[in-house]
């Protein structure tokens, strides 16, 4: 299914992008790209993070003329990815899909070889998702409501599944139980696949969830889906209420991709690969894409997703300090 509308040429993207218009008296990297460009991505084949980074980098190739190549380097929960890139000359022809972890590891991590603000140049927010409040259906909780008043009856008895310790699913939990004034014992994991093997056999009853890892079950009724954890409801499952909409205002939490250079990439490469990515997220093939994962478009600019990660590193910071989160080498 092609991502551009066919009516959107290559011409009119490049002439929405400013690319064809002359700047005299500007120092800019005309010619680029010239040649292939990487995009840089922190995790293995299949996930999410590469999904998006494949879905922008193949119309980008045909919008610019050069492939741009998506290669894996995994390790470390992006953390390999992201000091390699931070390390490599702004010239525009490596690029990385940073994620929402890597803005989240220097609150959890005592050593890191990137700073999330200091070492990138954020381009364009690619998509986002959020979690699933979920729970087995042995546990006698239809809504937020009755979960809550369950966790209140008997503090610390109700445990729950997170993908791991400073994990976006654990930190997203922490919240939960300071805005609803719950405590849930944490059974962390080594990751979804894991969770799931006892999420769903209820060893472990509660978890916010990735909706691509938990949705089959809750459409198949051996998962229970309460809430959404994002600031908006699925349209994958729109009788689901936001936790926001169960009685926690300005509740929000979700999982984010987006495209980044490193620090000091020139100006007009950054309005380039913006102006290049805003039609690709716009078109509905992309959404359509990505609907039964749960993963909605970004469609935000160089400053704002600026604002975005400013905003989340110094959130993060204070969910990880709230609910004492220890370090982790």
């Amino acid at each position: 299914m092609p991502l551009l509308p066919e009516a959107v040429s290559r011409r009119a993207l490049f002439a929405a992008s400013g690319v064809l218009l002359a700047q005299p008296g500007r120092a800019q990297p005309a010619t680029w790209p010239n040649r292939s460009v990487r995009v840089i991505v922190g995790y293995p084949a299949g996930g999410a993070n590469e999904l998006v980074a494949r879905a922008v980098a193949a119309p980008l190739s045909e919008v610019f003329g050069q492939s741009f190549v998506v290669e894996n380097r995994a390790g470390a929960a992006g953390s390999i990815a992201a000091e390699a890139v931070a390390r490599t000359a702004a010239d525009g022809y490596t690029l990385y899909m940073i994620s929402s972890s890597q803005v989240l590891a220097p609150s959890i991590r005592r050593t890191l070889g990137f700073d999330p603000l200091r070492d990138f140049t954020p381009i364009a927010l690619g998509a986002r998702s959020p979690y699933f409040l979920a729970v087995h259906p042995s546990l006698p909780a239809k809504d937020v409501q009755e979960l809550v008043a369950i966790a209140k009856a008997k503090p610390g008895a109700l445990s729950y599944a997170s993908s791991g310790v400073g994990a976006g699913p654990h930190l997203t939990m922490s919240l939960f139980m300071a805005v609803a004034g719950v405590e849930l014992e944490h059974v962390p994991y080594k990751g979804d696949a894991d969770l799931m093997a006892d999420l769903t056999t209820g060893r472990v009853p509660v978890s916010f969830v990735s909706v691509a890892a938990s949705y089959p079950h809750i459409k198949a009724g051996t998962l229970r889906a309460l809430a959404v954890s994002g600031s908006e409801r699925l349209a994958l499952t729109p009788d689901v209420p936001t936790v926001a909409q169960c009685g926690y205002p300005g509740f929000h939490m979700d999982a984010w991709w987006g495209m980044v250079g490193p620090a000091g990439l020139p100006a007009e490469i950054v309005e380039k690969v913006a102006a290049a990515m805003r039609p690709i997220l716009d078109a509905p093939a992309f959404a359509a894409r990505f609907a039964t994962l749960g993963v909605m478009p970004g469609k935000l600019g160089p400053a704002e997703f600026t604002a975005l990660i400013r905003s989340d590193r110094s959130r993060f910071d204070e969910i990880v300090r709230i609910a004492k989160i220890p370090m982790q080498d």
